[in-house]
């Protein structure tokens, strides 16, 4: 935009490339807590949603810091809302400075993915016909995890003014209320002080009784002056074109690993070293943090720019929910954007987002898995409450391990549902087993398999042993009264999901029993001795295994989602939404939907990505078409799995619709709900279509093998991916497929498979395999 003939955007020459932001361009009030969502910054450690400086009245100001969970009286355990330190209120010519209180002639922001750094410029035109140029940036540090830096600059363009400012950390803030919970508070104030310019507030959780610190300072600039000033309130005299700065630096940490006697001197101590380097030091570390990360999670896309930038939104918000340095946390079903789902983990965490880690960072991978093994012994007692052995891990996690899912929640025509996913989405067991054998197969770390994997491994098999049921007359093992994937099925016996997830869960435990016996025999016995392991339990496996019951129909060439499904009656999906997916018929009401043949989301499709080694082209191609015709894809989990097998039968229509469905659930807000956090599981998958789908990527055992589907109207893709300890650098094209090996931490052959030929890699060279002649269907 130009003003008076001028170009004004005050960041143009800094941010980077349409490719890598995100931008609001005017003010749009009913996007406000969409923007929120997308516009928050964090580095795994703590995020803060993306609200403007002077918090409007509706507003949503979150604060989080992984692993704060807290409850109130009775109500259910949640990630807690933390106090608000972006709270930066201006008066000026007797009115507020801000979108929703004065005029503007100008606003936009912008988030640069690639600096992880949010900007914001407005022109404000006060009732006085005064304009007031605002600018701002701030970021969540990547190099220093517990601090957040904002800078605000503001210039009066037609005369002297006064302003007054307020700015504090904002202890009012709350959580949002659940049906008819209504607003609730976690904390109290436990401390609060000013000392040589620092400014100290320390509040506690009522239930867990954590202490989450702050220290702020604030630096005012003006005339190439920088001082730090002890006031959170003034009036200060500004001339006409006089620009002024403020920048307020804040550091917060958490008791979760610190003790409470030492929280108050490391937080003050790590505020003043930060405050010594000053803005311009702090923000080039961290953007430098940033593009360091880049080089290794960046998947370029040439021929398609819009998917490329769609892409890496799904790729930042990923990024900024992983914590390289704890272990005892997870990623929520909707990140650290907002409270959605009360912050819980659940099945998204192993199956859709750990991938990604599992690829581009295996140490936040291995510390996601390790919050499962954390909570091994709550999983053992959920089990043994409900007759079972082994593990049952809770549909719902939070801090302890324990169950934490609601009772009630709201269905898709507003009613109030009672939920009992907690009593029968028993597939996560096998779920958390599954990420287990993934991790180490693609990183080689078999000291984590031999002591907590084996672990684990051990327990979900033990569960499914109690859990399944013997029919005897047909000698086979049945899994019964259970939920697949598809919620819209409550109950059902045999969910061919569930059965062959848990077939799995027992054949591979097995696998590595006997792979760690013959390799690592001394750390498993120590293993085997401390769990009451023997090969008589492990032959079990096997032979219980090979025994659950898939539902298969021979006559219609198809696995029946559950006995009984082929009985429900037909529907067809005749309408789609303005983004081309389906809607429910209008003959079928949603308490009948259950009635119905209508699937919620990809669940058999679920079963052949996650197995696909276990069925044949022919088997997953009649599957996908038979369920994709009756699936609604509602859940966000659903698209990119539909995008991935759609890819591998050969199918690129279906592969790049759902792809640009899943690449679009935040950033265009499909499902209606980003305000409540970025879907992190459709983020996830967006990853895995690009990689796993397009770019045909798998492991057969111990090799790293490459199928690429690439889409038509794409030239080039770029990414890199980390195998066994190094990192492999992948060019794709029409033509050929290069790959180099670019990093190594150990030693040992490194062989891929592309196109079905082996080659060996050699360190700083590529490797070129040419492209077959075209013989699938597109």
């Amino acid at each position: 935009m130009t003003y008076k003939g001028k170009k004004i955007y005050a960041y143009s020459d800094v941010i980077s490339p349409r490719s890598w932001v995100v931008e609001e361009k005017g003010w749009d009030p009913k996007q406000q807590g969409v923007r929120e969502t997308q516009f928050t910054l964090g580095n795994g450690y703590l995020c803060s949603r993306g609200v403007l400086e002077e918090i409007p009245y509706d507003a949503y100001a979150g604060t989080y810091i992984g692993g704060i969970y807290d409850a109130t009286g009775a109500q259910i355990t949640e990630l807690v809302n933390l106090p608000n330190p972006i709270n930066f209120r201006i008066d000026a010519y007797g009115e507020k400075i801000g979108l929703v209180a004065m005029d503007h002639l100008y606003h936009r922001r912008t988030l640069d993915m690639h600096r992880g750094t949010l900007y914001r410029h407005t022109i404000y035109k006060t009732t006085h016909k005064k304009r007031i140029d605002y600018r701002s940036r701030r970021f969540v540090s990547m190099h220093d995890k517990r601090l957040m830096v904002m800078e605000i600059e503001l210039t009066p363009l037609d005369s002297d003014m006064t302003i007054n400012i307020i700015t504090s950390i904002d202890t009012g803030v709350s959580n949002k209320g659940v049906l008819t919970e209504g607003r609730k508070h976690h904390f109290q104030p436990l401390e609060v002080f000013t000392q040589a310019n620092i400014h100290y507030i320390c509040v506690e959780t009522f239930e867990k009784k954590l202490n989450i610190a702050y220290a702020s300072a604030l630096e005012i600039c003006r005339r190439n002056r920088c001082r730090i000033v002890a006031e959170r309130a003034m009036n200060i005299r500004v001339r006409k074109n006089e620009t002024i700065t403020f920048r307020k630096f804040m550091v917060m940490r958490s008791t979760r690993h610190i003790k409470p006697s030492e929280i108050r001197r490391s937080t003050i101590s790590l505020l003043k070293a930060a405050r010594r380097r000053g803005f311009d030091r702090l923000i080039e570390e961290h953007e430098k943090a940033w593009m360091e990360r880049w080089k290794i999670t960046n998947v370029d896309i040439d021929g398609d720019p819009e998917a490329a930038r769609a892409l890496r939104f799904n790729i930042y918000h990923l990024t900024i929910a992983g914590n390289k340095e704890d272990d005892d946390i997870s990623v929520g079903a909707r990140t650290l954007s907002d409270e959605g789902y009360r912050g819980h983990v659940f099945w998204d965490t192993e199956i859709f987002i750990l991938p990604f880690f599992i690829y581009t960072n295996p140490r936040i991978a291995k510390n996601l898995l390790m919050y499962r093994f954390h909570r091994l012994n709550a999983a053992r007692h959920n089990a043994a409450a409900r007759g079972y052995k082994g593990a049952l891990f809770p549909w719902e996690s939070a801090d302890t391990g324990q169950e934490c899912t609601p009772s009630w929640a709201k269905n898709f025509d507003g009613t109030i549902i009672k939920i009992v996913t907690m009593d029968q989405e028993h597939h996560i067991v096998a779920d958390i087993a599954y990420a287990v054998a993934q991790y180490c197969m693609a990183t080689g770390d078999w000291a984590f398999m031999c002591k907590e994997g084996m672990e684990i491994m051990a327990e979900t098999a033990r569960f499914w042993v109690s859990r399944v049921t013997h029919n005897a007359k047909k000698n086979r093992y049945e899994i019964h009264n259970v939920m697949g994937p598809d919620e819209f099925h409550e109950g059902v016996d045999n969910n061919a999901y569930t059965n062959g997830m848990a077939r799995w869960n027992l054949l591979t435990a097995a696998e590595w029993y006997a792979r760690l016996k013959r390799n690592y025999p001394k750390t498993l016995n120590r293993l085997a001795r401390r769990i009451k392991l023997n090969p008589s339990e492990v032959a079990k496996w096997r032979k219980i295994g090979d025994r659950i019951f898939m539902p298969v129909s021979t006559k219609r060439k198809l696995i029946e989602p559950f006995q009984g499904f082929f009985r429900l009656k037909e529907h067809r999906i005749t309408h789609l939404d303005a983004h081309l997916m389906p809607i429910l018929p209008g003959t079928v009401a949603w308490e009948e939907i259950g009635k119905t043949q209508l699937i919620k989301q990809a669940d058999v499709v679920m079963l052949m990505y996650l197995l696909g080694h276990c069925f044949t082209p022919a088997q997953k191609s009649n599957n996908y078409y038979f369920n994709e015709k009756r699936t609604l894809h509602k859940s966000s989990l659903s698209p990119a799995i539909h995008a991935i097998v759609g890819l591998q039968i050969g199918d690129e229509d279906k592969g790049v619709h759902y792809f640009s469905n899943a690449l679009s659930a935040d950033l265009n807000n499909i499902h209606g709900n980003t305000t409540e956090g970025i879907h992190a599981a459709s983020a996830g998958g967006c990853w895995q279509a690009a990689i796993m789908g397009f770019a045909g990527m798998h492991h057969n055992d111990d090799i790293l093998a490459f199928d690429p589907h690439l889409c038509r109207s794409w030239k080039e893709m770029r990414f890199c991916v980390m195998w066994r300890g190094c990192r492999l650098r992948v060019v794709i094209s029409q033509s050929r497929t290069e790959i180099c090996l670019e990093k190594r931490t150990r030693r040992g052959k490194i062989e891929v498979e592309v196109y079905g030929k082996r080659q060996e890699l050699k360190p700083g060279a590529f490797v070129n395999f040419p492209a077959p002649t075209p013989s699938r269907k597109r």
